[in-house]
This record gives structure tokens, sequence and C-alpha cells, in this order.
């Protein structure tokens, strides 16, 4: 089997393999259109709609050529504890949340041994902390960038039910927006906020724009909602079916996946990815807008922390899977251009990870029962000819 090089929790470098499956065809259309890709973690072709090419016309942002036949791996790692990543402002500055020791300890008996969570960026390379946002007794978490990196959504926890709020970027730690009716959100490639509404039906709010509704929605308990296309992709309380809405012709659809867990769009809001769980095996699929063309990307007991790379080149995402009556569990990178997976950490369970702009760079966080500890691995890529 061949390996690439990977990282244990000493730092200690080892070994870490690589699964292939290259059956693909590549299509260049302007800058580079995938046709077609192949290859699972769950060792095995991915599985496409019949008479379909899994991935057909996911357009590859920026330059232009064929790929070399080198593959992903890890150049090095770095650890910081205590810290959640949830973003890349540029190749050296994050976006996290941390104790902030300025302030006092919570009051709360349950989390008195813990200093407030604040945001902040990090520059990677002076290792400086700048506060974006911070509040006495409250927790600051999930600081969701835009995809224009000006704006931030995040949601303050402490106990109870989470309140999300929107600032910019540039603020020096100003009272966000509060938006009362978001269960959660997601930015859309426009730069807008989607999500779910305590009120019923889906939200939209820009930053310098009061919240909006969509009307046809709004007797619907919706529990997530994503912008692909033009339509929203959103999932029922009371309903395991994918549906669609259309934002043009105003009719609402029924979209052929079944037991969906989360969504996710890809960055130019043309695919998403889809964790489909029926309890006892949970599948990563990927779809276009329409779920007419999809493929199976891994199988496996959970999946979690799937993220797509900004060029739409690669894909991020925790599995945890049965070998042999053994548990087996990693990070892996899936490319779309080769149609390859590599093994890229062996960490425990990961909940999140998020590609830096240029993809060289991943972070992956892990909750733990002081906080979150994130890791950032620089990744050789492969080059274009």
């Amino acid at each position: 089997m061949e390996t690439s090089g990977g990282y244990d929790e000493g730092n200690q470098k080892k070994e870490v393999p690589i699964m292939k499956r290259k059956n693909i065809a590549l299509t260049l259309l302007a800058a580079m259109v995938l046709t077609a890709v192949t290859g699972c973690a769950s060792g095995k072709a991915p599985d496409a709609s019949q008479g379909e090419k899994p991935g057909e016309d996911i357009v590859i942002i920026g330059e232009e050529g064929e790929e070399t036949p080198e593959e992903v791996s890890v150049k090095s790692i770095e650890a910081l504890k205590g810290m959640e990543i949830t973003g890349w402002i540029n190749e050296h500055t994050v976006v996290l949340s941390k104790e902030n020791l300025d302030f006092p300890k919570l009051t709360l008996d349950e989390l008195k041994e813990f200093h407030p969570r604040s945001l902040y960026s990090y520059d990677l390379t002076s290792k400086e902390f700048s506060l974006l946002q911070g509040k006495k007794e409250f927790n600051l978490w999930g600081s969701e960038l835009s995809k224009d990196k000006k704006n931030l959504f995040y949601y303050e926890y402490t106990l109870g039910d989470p309140a999300y709020f929107v600032m910019p970027v540039t603020s020096t730690n100003e009272e966000g927006t509060l938006i009362e009716e978001a269960m959660s959100g997601e930015w859309t490639s426009e730069n807008v906020l989607i999500g779910p509404s305590y009120k019923g039906g889906v939200y939209l709010k820009s930053p310098a724009s009061a919240v909006e509704h969509i009307e046809e929605l709004k007797e619907m308990n919706v529990i997530h909602a994503v912008q692909i296309k033009d339509a929203v992709i959103f999932m029922e309380i009371s309903s395991t079916s994918l549906k669609k809405f259309d934002l043009n012709t105003r009719e609402i659809t029924t979209l052929p996946l079944e037991n969906v867990y989360s969504i996710l769009p890809s960055p130019s809001s043309t695919h998403f990815t889809a964790i489909v769980s029926d309890g006892a095996k949970s599948t990563l699929v990927l779809s276009d807008a329409d779920a007419s063309t999809r493929t199976v990307l891994a199988e496996g007991i959970s999946i979690s922390a799937v993220a797509w790379s900004e060029d739409q080149r690669m894909i991020s995402y925790y599995l945890k899977k049965d070998v042999n009556g053994a548990s087996n569990e990693g990070l892996y990178v899936y490319n779309l251009l080769s149609g390859t997976t590599a093994l890229v950490a062996v960490d425990g369970e990961i909940q999140r990870s998020v590609f830096s702009p240029s993809g060289e760079q991943l972070s992956y966080t892990k909750f733990t029962a002081n906080g979150a500890d994130s890791t950032i691995l620089t990744l050789t890529v492969p080059a274009k000819k």
C-alpha cells in the first residue's frame, strides 16, 4: 500500500496510508470541469446514479491544467491547545474561539473553573491574538466567515439555547447584531445568511439589512436550510425527505434523498455534500443541485467535520468505520481532480475541519472536556503541470 507522511499526537512522523480509486475522466470547460470522480474512504468505488457520471459539472476554481500524479500528504503539523479554529482570513490568519483570561471566571457553578470564551483573529506567523468579540459571563463559539471574509456569524452560549449574531470582521469588540429568530445559519455564495427560523420557515439576512422571510415556507417547521443555485434546499422536523424550493418558480419539490442529517453547499453553490444516516450507518454523498447525479464518497459508523476547499478541488471529512470488527477512524481528504482519498490525521473524534484559502493548510478541531483543541496541517497538494 502506498503511504504519505502523517503525524501522531506526539508530533512524531509516521506513515499514513492513501487509498486510491483512479478511474476518472476530466473535461476542460472554461477553467476546468470535473466530469467524474471515483474513490472513497471505504475502499471501494463510489456509487453513482445509474447511467450518470458522479461529480459532473463541478468547476474547479482557479488555474487550468492537468494534475500531476502526486497525492495529498501532510508536510507539517501545529497544535493549538484550547482553541477552536473556525475560519481562515488569509494564509497566515485564522479566526478562533478561546478562553479570555482578561475576563473573570464564569460565575455559574457548572463552569466556574473557566474564563469566558471570546473570538479572536490569530496571526500564525507573529503568534499574536487580536480580540474580535468578547463578553463577560458568555462563551462565544462557532464563528463562520462570510465568503468575502468581511463578516462573522457566531453564537453566544453558556447554558440554554444559543443566540446568534452577525458582525463585521473589522469590528473592535463592538456588539454584534442579534438575529433573534435564528436557530442556526449558513452563508450563501452571495454573502447572505440563510437558516431555519424559530418563527417557522426560513430567514434570510444580509449583514447590513433587516431579516427577510420566504412567504411560501412560513408554515413549515424547517430545521436546516441552505441555498444551492436558485433554490433553497431544506429539511423539516416532520419529514425524512430533502426538499427544494425554487426561488424562480416558487414551487416546492421533494428530492430523491432520505434520512439526510446535514447539507453543505460547495463554495459556488452548484453542488452539495449530504450526510445521510439511518442510525446504523452514515454515508457521505456528493450531489448536484437536484440530487439527480449523486456519488457516495464514504460510508461508516459516523461522519462529521465535512469541508470544501475554496477552489472546490478537495473535500475533507472525519470518518469512523468498522474494519474486521475493530473501530477505525481518521480525517480524510478527497481530491475531486484525481479521485483519490488520503488519510491525513488519526487523532480521535473530530468535529470540524476548515481549509485555508489556498487549500494548502487544513485545520481541524476536537471538542474536549475543557473546551476545544485545534490542529493545523500543512499539506502537500498536487501541483498543476
